[in-house]
């Protein structure tokens, strides 16, 4: 079997890498090597919310979506694609699933069950500090979208889209990206914010007024980073000039 290609992230290129980018081939083709690969299609349910398993997916060319049940409703909370490892938290406290994971697009896929990603993971120092890496940026960037649902739906979307420079990556804000494939339409900011799709709509029509963003076909790009970042800084020095008041 041919190792995984991915390429090492850029420098300084905001978010997490892919899992898989993070590894010399070596590293790559041992992992892809102790597990199965397979094509999974769209709607497949790797992980069910509250489930245990003992098994690790690695993204090859398929894509997901992350739901949680929050509030009573499953809302989703990151997405992930090729390149991304998936299970790890359960691998590393063996406690049952935190969420639901579902194929958005179809493609191929790695399985390995714990105790083989573990072996391999003994012999591979690497891999062990990719694996750490991930893990804390994804807490990281949960503890982040959280912070954005507390803000207003303008000052969110701003922070979303400026987080990745290009829209926001597969976590949410983890990356979340660039750990995990581009967040580039209004549908996917609404549910990752938990808002509806129009007001993310008129935060996007003010930010595009601004000449900070682009949109067409429903596709966001960033093309002022940099103005982006200094309107949220103006917003940041005026929250603290009310909270000091």
């Amino acid at each position: 079997m041919r190792p995984m290609t991915t390429s090492r992230p850029e420098s300084g290129r905001p978010g997490t890498p892919p899992f898989l980018s993070l590894l010399q081939n070596p590293e790559r083709y041992a992992l892809l090597e102790a597990g199965t690969v397979r094509t999974v299609p769209t709607g497949t349910v790797l992980y069910t919310e509250g489930r245990r398993s003992a098994k690790i997916v690695l993204l090859l060319t398929a894509h997901a979506r992350v739901l949680r049940r929050l509030g009573g409703r499953e809302r989703c909370v990151a997405y992930r694609g090729p390149g991304d490892i998936l299970g790890e938290l359960s691998l590393v406290d063996g406690l049952p699933h935190a969420a639901t994971v579902r194929v958005t697009r179809s493609g191929r896929v790695a399985v390995l069950t714990h105790e083989a990603f573990d072996r391999v993971m003994r012999r591979h120092d690497g891999i062990r500090t990719a694996l750490l890496r991930v893990v804390v940026q994804r807490l990281r960037g949960a503890e982040r979208l959280r912070d954005l649902g507390r803000e207003p739906v303008r000052v969110a979307v701003a922070r979303l889209l400026h987080h990745a420079g290009h829209g926001v990556d597969g976590a949410g804000v983890d990356g979340a990206g660039a750990d995990g494939p581009p967040v580039r339409f209004q549908h996917q900011i609404a549910e990752l914010l938990g808002v509806s799709r129009s007001s993310v709509v008129r935060a996007l029509t003010e930010l595009r007024r601004q000449g900070l963003l682009t949109t067409g076909h429903g596709v966001i790009e960033v093309v002022d980073r940099d103005r982006l970042g200094a309107l949220l800084a103006d917003h940041d020095r005026g929250t603290a000039t009310e909270d000091e008041k």
